[in-house]
Order: structure tokens, then sequence, then C-alpha cells
């Protein structure tokens, strides 16, 4: 007999609508931090020096950082009470209207300080819309993820991460070549935030006919919910969200030090044109296209722990050779330098999606997975870029950057020591109790197969 949590879709559309919708929300935000250093200086912080309006065009990149903690606190009760596609649906939808929005937004010569202002608040929308569309689709593709390939469903779904950014960088790269750097700069820069409006309307009517996860069905029929979904998971499971978010922040800070302060870096220390900063993104993502999908299928096999202790310290050694590779100026060894320190990090993406969600209950896994992912990004991907501009103006080197990520690496494989391997936790038979004023059950490890 056919149980009644049984999934409808099946696995390939739901890694479609999960990845398609994902891909767009990486789409627009990597395309704002794409243009933070090369684009949005020019046209929203005109009269400031050049070095000035670099960083305060990435103190506004950050502003979607802040709001992703409050996209995932909203997104959080409607994913764990409503289900997770509503919140899939409704952020997605979301974010095609603000992408559009941005699209249309005057620059500083036309309405003077509202540009600014406007582009503030668009990107905090951005951020909130982020907030809540990347756990939702994670969470989803992992729920429908059949026993032992949670970490290969969950890659696929951060697949669209490289994708989007990909897709932005081969934007760039052909309005740059066919309209020249002066018209990227004044008007061609908006063609893609209008593409990724029009996406959006495509990836809706890709997610409104996936069906619900069996999981998110399955724990409704047994009355496992909460009414505090993230409250509960600050009560009960705070330790493992710490612990959680300071084995992430060296991966986040890293990322956007390669993906968005390098190309500043390139673009404006090394007066290197934005075809090569683009081009360098491009064949970065490329690469990750495939080692995402391979870090979650090798997290299958060996464990989460194990891929991440050794992506971890070798993006760790990749960092230490960024800069004097990028100083070189020699298109082949700059792109062997985000490579050795990026590349590795993507392996570790590949692990992610998983790795924050197998410790917590259905009834609370959106919001554990949120929390942990939000509040990471907040910290380290908020300031990534803008901490490392001013480290460089204030100390005059590079290595006051490297500095900071050693740091945070050794803190962050320090923690990952005290965390337990979550590769055979139970989904299914593991939802959580309904009573707010008690502790959610722990999953419950499965023991692995004799033979696989």
């Amino acid at each position: 007999m056919t149980s009644s949590a049984e999934p409808v879709t099946s696995h390939r559309r739901v890694l479609t609508a999960t990845t398609v919708g994902t891909t767009l929300e990486w789409f627009d935000f990597a395309l704002y931090g794409a243009l933070a250093g090369v684009v949005f200086p020019h046209v929203f912080f005109p009269d400031s020096a050049p070095a000035i309006g670099v960083i305060q065009s990435f103190a506004t990149f950050g502003v979607g950082f802040l709001a992703r903690p409050l996209g995932a606190a909203f997104f959080a009760r409607m994913a764990d009470s409503a289900g997770r596609k509503k919140a899939m649906v409704v952020s997605l939808m979301l974010m095609g209207g603000v992408s559009l929005a941005i699209a249309c937004l005057p620059g500083y010569e036309t309405i003077g300080v509202a540009a600014p202002v406007g582009l503030v608040l668009l990107r905090f929308l951005q951020g909130f819309c982020l907030g809540g569309e990347a756990s939702s689709a994670q969470v989803m593709a992992l729920e429908y993820a059949p026993d032992g390939r949670r970490g290969f469903y969950g890659a696929m779904v951060n697949f669209g991460n490289p994708l989007g950014q990909v897709i932005v960088s081969v934007f760039m790269l052909t309005a740059a070549a066919a309209l020249g750097e002066d018209a990227l700069k004044d008007w061609g820069w908006r063609l893609p935030f209008v593409a990724g409006a029009l996406i959006a309307v495509v990836g809706y009517f890709i997610r409104r006919n996936v069906e619900e996860s069996p999981v998110f069905i399955e724990a409704s029929q047994v009355g496992a919910r909460t009414r505090r979904p993230l409250a509960r998971v600050f009560r009960t499971q705070r330790g493992t969200v710490i612990r959680l978010i300071l084995v992430w922040l060296p991966n986040t800070f890293l990322s956007y030090v390669v993906s968005t302060y390098a190309l500043a870096y390139i673009s404006n220390d090394l007066d290197m044109s934005s075809s090569v900063t683009f081009g360098l993104v491009l064949a970065l993502n490329l690469c990750g296209l495939g080692l995402i999908p391979l870090g979650g299928s090798l997290s299958d096999r060996l464990g989460r722990k194990r891929v991440l202790f050794c992506t971890m310290a070798a993006s760790l050694g990749g960092s230490l050779a960024l800069f004097p590779l990028l100083d070189t100026r020699n298109t082949p060894l700059m792109l062997l330098a985000m490579l050795l320190s990026q590349g590795c990090q993507f392996l570790s993406v590949g692990v992610m999606a998983a790795f924050f969600a197998e410790p917590f209950p259905t009834a609370v896994r959106y919001s554990g997975h949120a929390a942990v992912y939000t509040l990471n990004n907040l910290i380290a991907g908020s300031t990534a870029p803008f901490v490392a501009a001013l480290l460089l103006s204030t100390t005059g080197t590079t290595w006051s950057v490297v500095g900071v990520l050693a740091v945070l690496y050794g803190v962050g494989i320090a923690s990952m020591a005290t965390l337990p391997e979550t590769r055979w936790n139970r989904f299914a038979s593991n939802h959580g109790v309904e009573d707010d004023d008690a502790p959610p059950t722990e999953e419950a490890p499965v023991t692995a197969p004799a033979a696989r």
C-alpha cells in the first residue's frame, strides 16, 4: 500500500525546481557582488575617491547579509508550519520583483542621494528574500533524497551558486565586449537584472507544480509541529547552532574575499580590465559546477566531517598563496590562485546543506538550517569584502587579510572536532515533538549498512 507521505513529485523534478530557483537567487545576489567593486562606485558613489567609493559600495553590499536573518525568521514559521514549498515560491517571486526594481533604479547623477539610499533598501530586500529561499530549497531537496544520497541532493541545490555566478560572468563579459566599458558602467549593467526578473517568472511555474516534502507531510500527520520553531532551536540546540557557525565562518569569509573583494582588487589595485576579472570568475565557477556535486557525493561515502576536515585544511593552504599569485598579473597564475583557495571551498559547499540540516528534527529543520546559514553569512559574508578593503587600506599589505583567514580556519577546524558525524542520521522517523516547552528529540544515528 502506498504511504500517504510518499512523494508524488519525482526526484528529478524536485532537483530541477530547487536548483533553478536557487540559481536565480544566487544570480541576482552574485550580480550585485560582481558590480559592487567595478560599476556601482561609478553609478551610485561618483563623488567619492576611488578607494572610498569601493568601501562604500561594499558596505552597501553587506546590507543584504544584515537582512538575511530577518528573512530567515520570517520564512521559518512559514516553512516549518505551512510547508517548504510555500516558502520557496514566495521568496522567489519577491526576489524577481527586487531584481526588476534594481534594474530601473536611477543613478546618483539623476536623483542624487536618493539613488544610493534606494540601492541600500533594495539590497536589504534582496538579502531578506535570499534568507528564506536558500534554506527552504535545500531542506526540500534533502527531505526528498533517497537514503545515503542527502549529501549529493543538497549539493545539487548549491550547484545553483556557481551556476548563477557563471551566468553573471557570461552576461558581463558579453556586455563588456558588445557595449564597451563606458556603456557597461552607464546602462549595460541593468540588463542582467531585467533578465533575472524574467527568470523568476519561469521559476514560479516550475515550483508551483512540485509537491510538498514527504517528510514534512509525514511530520504534519503525526502532529510534529511547533508554534515558534526558531525560538525552539535557540532554546534547545543553541550549542549546535554556535558550533556549526564557527565551523563555516572561514569558508564564507574566503568565498567573498575571492568572489567579491578580489574583483575590486584586480580592477583597482592591479589596474586590470573588468573583462579579466569576469573571465577569472567565469573559469573559477565553471570548475565549481563539478566540484560541488563531487563534495556532496564524497560526503555520502566518507562522511561529512572527513570531507570537511580535508577541504578546509586545503583551503587554508590555498589562501596563503592567493594574493602573491594575484600580484603577478599573470592570468593563468591568477586563476590558479583562485582555484587553490576557493576551488577547495567548493568541495566544502557540496557538504554544506546536509551538514547544516541533519542535526535538527523535521519540526525545526528549516529553522535550524536557516539560523546557521544566515547568521554565518551575516558575520562573515557581510563583512569580508569591507574588512578586506579596510585592512589593505590601513595596513598596506594583503597579508593582513590572510592572517584573518588563518585565525578563522584554525577556530573552524577545532570546532569541527567537537561535532558528531551526522551522515546516517534519520529524517523520516525523527520529526520532533509538538510541545514547545519540551526539547526536541535528538536525531538518532542510523547504523551504516554492512555492505553497500
